[in-house]
Protein backbone atom coordinates (compact mmCIF):
# COMPACT_ATOMS: atom_id res chain seq x y z
CA UNK A 1 0.00 0.00 0.00
CA UNK A 2 2.63 2.66 1.34
CA UNK A 3 4.53 1.77 -2.43
CA UNK A 4 1.37 2.76 -4.44
CA UNK A 5 1.22 5.66 -2.06
CA UNK A 6 4.53 6.89 -2.89
CA UNK A 7 4.43 6.09 -6.76
CA UNK A 8 1.21 8.19 -6.83
CA UNK A 9 3.14 10.90 -5.21
CA UNK A 10 5.61 10.86 -7.52
CA UNK A 11 3.21 11.09 -10.63
CA UNK A 12 1.79 13.65 -9.21
CA UNK A 13 4.77 15.81 -9.15
CA UNK A 14 5.76 14.52 -12.45
CA UNK A 15 2.96 16.25 -13.85
CA UNK A 16 3.58 19.54 -12.26
CA UNK A 17 7.06 19.77 -13.87
CA UNK A 18 5.35 19.02 -17.35
CA UNK A 19 3.06 21.77 -16.70
CA UNK A 20 5.16 24.67 -15.30
CA UNK A 21 7.73 23.49 -18.55
CA UNK A 22 4.77 23.33 -20.81
CA UNK A 23 3.30 27.03 -20.26
CA UNK A 24 3.37 29.77 -22.78
CA UNK A 25 6.18 31.89 -22.19
CA UNK A 26 7.58 34.82 -25.30
CA UNK A 27 11.54 35.39 -25.61
CA UNK A 28 11.98 39.20 -26.13
CA UNK A 29 15.56 40.97 -26.64
CA UNK A 30 16.14 44.69 -24.99
CA UNK A 31 18.93 47.19 -25.51
CA UNK A 32 20.47 49.65 -23.09
CA UNK A 33 22.63 52.36 -23.88
CA UNK A 34 24.38 55.32 -21.61
CA UNK A 35 26.75 57.47 -22.86
CA UNK A 36 29.45 59.10 -20.64
CA UNK A 37 32.60 61.54 -20.76
CA UNK A 38 36.03 59.45 -19.71
CA UNK A 39 38.05 60.85 -16.50
CA UNK A 40 40.54 58.34 -16.54
CA UNK A 41 43.01 56.81 -18.92
CA UNK A 42 45.77 54.33 -19.26
CA UNK A 43 48.89 54.96 -21.15
CA UNK A 44 51.88 52.69 -22.09
CA UNK A 45 55.05 54.02 -22.81
CA UNK A 46 58.27 51.84 -24.47
CA UNK A 47 61.60 52.31 -24.33
CA UNK A 48 64.39 51.01 -26.21
CA UNK A 49 67.72 52.11 -26.09
CA UNK A 50 70.81 50.03 -28.12
CA UNK A 51 74.51 50.16 -27.55
CA UNK A 52 77.25 47.98 -28.32
CA UNK A 53 77.75 47.35 -24.03
CA UNK A 54 75.41 46.09 -22.27
CA UNK A 55 75.73 48.08 -19.09
CA UNK A 56 75.26 51.33 -21.25
CA UNK A 57 72.20 50.03 -23.20
CA UNK A 58 70.80 49.76 -19.47
CA UNK A 59 72.09 52.70 -18.33
CA UNK A 60 70.30 54.70 -21.18
CA UNK A 61 66.71 52.73 -20.34
CA UNK A 62 67.08 53.70 -16.80
CA UNK A 63 67.81 57.13 -17.32
CA UNK A 64 64.53 57.57 -19.66
CA UNK A 65 62.53 56.22 -17.12
CA UNK A 66 63.81 58.61 -14.42
CA UNK A 67 62.64 60.97 -16.54
CA UNK A 68 59.41 59.89 -17.07
CA UNK A 69 59.36 59.57 -12.94
CA UNK A 70 60.00 62.82 -11.93
CA UNK A 71 57.80 63.96 -15.15
CA UNK A 72 54.92 62.10 -13.55
CA UNK A 73 55.80 63.66 -9.87
CA UNK A 74 55.70 67.37 -11.58
CA UNK A 75 52.18 66.21 -13.44
CA UNK A 76 50.83 65.10 -9.40
CA UNK A 77 50.55 61.32 -10.30
CA UNK A 78 51.25 59.40 -7.48
CA UNK A 79 53.97 56.73 -7.64
CA UNK A 80 51.08 54.08 -7.02
CA UNK A 81 50.13 54.80 -10.38
CA UNK A 82 53.03 54.07 -12.11
CA UNK A 83 54.51 50.87 -13.20
CA UNK A 84 58.28 50.72 -14.16
CA UNK A 85 58.47 46.92 -13.29
CA UNK A 86 58.44 45.53 -17.28
CA UNK A 87 62.30 45.45 -18.31
CA UNK A 88 63.91 42.73 -20.99
CA UNK A 89 67.71 42.83 -22.86
CA UNK A 90 68.50 41.15 -25.60
CA UNK A 91 71.42 40.66 -27.81
CA UNK A 92 71.11 42.21 -31.63
CA UNK A 93 72.65 40.38 -34.36
CA UNK A 94 73.25 40.88 -38.26
CA UNK A 95 74.41 38.78 -40.63
CA UNK A 96 78.05 38.58 -42.14
CA UNK A 97 78.11 37.76 -45.88
CA UNK A 98 81.83 36.97 -45.85
CA UNK A 99 81.99 34.87 -42.85
CA UNK A 100 77.93 33.73 -43.37
CA UNK A 101 77.46 33.69 -39.48
CA UNK A 102 75.56 35.87 -37.29
CA UNK A 103 77.49 38.42 -35.49
CA UNK A 104 76.89 40.23 -32.16
CA UNK A 105 76.49 44.13 -32.76
CA UNK A 106 74.99 45.24 -29.77
CA UNK A 107 72.38 45.06 -26.93
CA UNK A 108 69.00 46.42 -26.66
CA UNK A 109 67.56 47.28 -23.17
CA UNK A 110 64.14 47.53 -23.15
CA UNK A 111 61.62 49.04 -20.77
CA UNK A 112 58.00 49.46 -20.02
CA UNK A 113 56.19 51.83 -17.78
CA UNK A 114 52.46 51.96 -17.54
CA UNK A 115 50.44 54.88 -16.37
CA UNK A 116 47.16 55.26 -14.48
CA UNK A 117 45.86 58.75 -15.35
CA UNK A 118 43.03 60.19 -13.06
CA UNK A 119 42.89 63.44 -14.47
CA UNK A 120 42.32 63.64 -18.18
CA UNK A 121 43.32 67.44 -18.58
CA UNK A 122 47.51 66.20 -17.74
CA UNK A 123 46.73 63.58 -20.68
CA UNK A 124 48.64 66.10 -23.20
CA UNK A 125 51.65 66.81 -20.92
CA UNK A 126 52.03 63.32 -20.32
CA UNK A 127 52.67 61.86 -23.77
CA UNK A 128 54.17 65.22 -25.12
CA UNK A 129 56.33 65.15 -21.86
CA UNK A 130 57.41 61.29 -22.27
CA UNK A 131 58.59 62.10 -25.72
CA UNK A 132 60.67 64.80 -24.62
CA UNK A 133 62.21 62.53 -22.25
CA UNK A 134 63.27 59.77 -24.39
CA UNK A 135 60.68 57.56 -24.48
CA UNK A 136 60.29 55.55 -27.90
CA UNK A 137 56.40 54.58 -28.42
CA UNK A 138 53.56 56.32 -26.55
CA UNK A 139 50.20 53.68 -26.73
CA UNK A 140 46.60 54.96 -27.75
CA UNK A 141 45.32 55.47 -24.29
CA UNK A 142 43.00 52.90 -22.87
CA UNK A 143 40.07 55.79 -21.80
CA UNK A 144 37.50 54.68 -19.05
CA UNK A 145 35.08 56.59 -16.39
CA UNK A 146 35.14 56.12 -12.86
CA UNK A 147 31.81 55.49 -12.36
CA UNK A 148 31.77 52.56 -14.81
CA UNK A 149 29.90 50.67 -12.91
CA UNK A 150 27.25 52.75 -12.12
CA UNK A 151 27.10 53.48 -15.86
CA UNK A 152 27.21 49.66 -16.40
CA UNK A 153 23.88 49.37 -13.68
CA UNK A 154 21.78 52.26 -15.86
CA UNK A 155 22.54 50.80 -19.41
CA UNK A 156 21.21 47.55 -17.51
CA UNK A 157 17.79 49.07 -16.41
CA UNK A 158 17.40 51.12 -19.62
CA UNK A 159 18.20 47.34 -21.41
CA UNK A 160 15.38 45.60 -19.23
CA UNK A 161 13.00 48.40 -19.33
CA UNK A 162 13.04 48.19 -23.49
CA UNK A 163 12.75 44.04 -22.90
CA UNK A 164 9.39 44.72 -21.04
CA UNK A 165 8.19 47.15 -23.45
CA UNK A 166 9.03 44.88 -26.19
CA UNK A 167 7.54 41.74 -25.04
CA UNK A 168 4.15 43.99 -23.82
CA UNK A 169 3.76 45.35 -27.60
CA UNK A 170 4.19 41.41 -28.93
CA UNK A 171 1.87 39.91 -26.59
CA UNK A 172 -0.93 42.40 -26.84
CA UNK A 173 -0.67 42.14 -30.80
CA UNK A 174 -1.55 38.33 -30.28
CA UNK A 175 -4.10 39.16 -27.12
CA UNK A 176 -2.03 37.88 -24.63
CA UNK A 177 -0.54 39.20 -21.10
CA UNK A 178 2.89 39.85 -19.84
CA UNK A 179 3.40 37.70 -16.94
CA UNK A 180 6.74 37.01 -14.40
CA UNK A 181 9.99 36.68 -15.57
CA UNK A 182 11.12 33.82 -16.55
CA UNK A 183 15.04 33.94 -17.24
CA UNK A 184 17.37 36.66 -18.13
CA UNK A 185 20.48 36.69 -19.63
CA UNK A 186 22.84 39.96 -20.34
CA UNK A 187 25.66 40.74 -22.76
CA UNK A 188 27.50 44.19 -22.77
CA UNK A 189 30.58 46.34 -23.90
CA UNK A 190 31.81 50.06 -24.59
CA UNK A 191 31.57 51.74 -27.38
CA UNK A 192 33.38 54.53 -28.75
CA UNK A 193 31.45 57.60 -29.42
CA UNK A 194 31.98 59.39 -32.20
CA UNK A 195 35.78 58.22 -32.45
CA UNK A 196 37.84 55.40 -30.45
CA UNK A 197 40.71 56.73 -28.05
CA UNK A 198 41.79 60.04 -28.15
CA UNK A 199 42.05 62.44 -31.01
CA UNK A 200 45.84 63.25 -31.23
CA UNK A 201 45.88 66.03 -33.48
CA UNK A 202 49.06 67.17 -35.11
CA UNK A 203 49.04 71.29 -34.60
CA UNK A 204 51.81 73.40 -35.63
CA UNK A 205 51.63 75.62 -32.61
CA UNK A 206 54.14 74.64 -30.00
CA UNK A 207 51.67 73.89 -27.08
CA UNK A 208 50.65 70.18 -28.78
CA UNK A 209 49.55 69.58 -25.21
CA UNK A 210 46.14 71.50 -26.19
CA UNK A 211 45.46 69.48 -28.93
CA UNK A 212 44.37 66.20 -27.24
CA UNK A 213 40.81 65.58 -27.11
CA UNK A 214 39.08 63.07 -25.45
CA UNK A 215 35.79 62.04 -26.98
CA UNK A 216 32.34 60.76 -26.05
CA UNK A 217 31.73 57.05 -25.67
CA UNK A 218 28.74 54.86 -24.80
CA UNK A 219 28.38 52.00 -22.74
CA UNK A 220 25.88 49.29 -24.60
CA UNK A 221 24.19 46.59 -22.69
CA UNK A 222 21.66 43.93 -24.50
CA UNK A 223 19.66 41.38 -22.34
CA UNK A 224 17.70 38.62 -23.54
CA UNK A 225 14.35 38.13 -21.35
CA UNK A 226 11.65 35.03 -21.32
CA UNK A 227 8.70 35.98 -19.95
CA UNK A 228 5.34 34.12 -19.00
CA UNK A 229 2.30 34.53 -20.80
CA UNK A 230 -0.93 35.47 -18.95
Amino acid sequence: MKRWIIFTLLMGLGMAVQAETNGRTIIVQGQGTVAYQPDRAAVALSIAARSKDLGAAQKSAADVAARVLKLADKLGIERRRVDTTAATVRPEYRWNREEEQQELVGYVAERQMDVELEDLSRLGDLVEGAVTAGVNQVSSPSLYSSRERDIYREALAAAAEDARRNAQALAGALGATVGEVVSITTSSGNTPTPMPGVRMAMAAESDAVQTYNAGERSHRTQVQVVFALQ
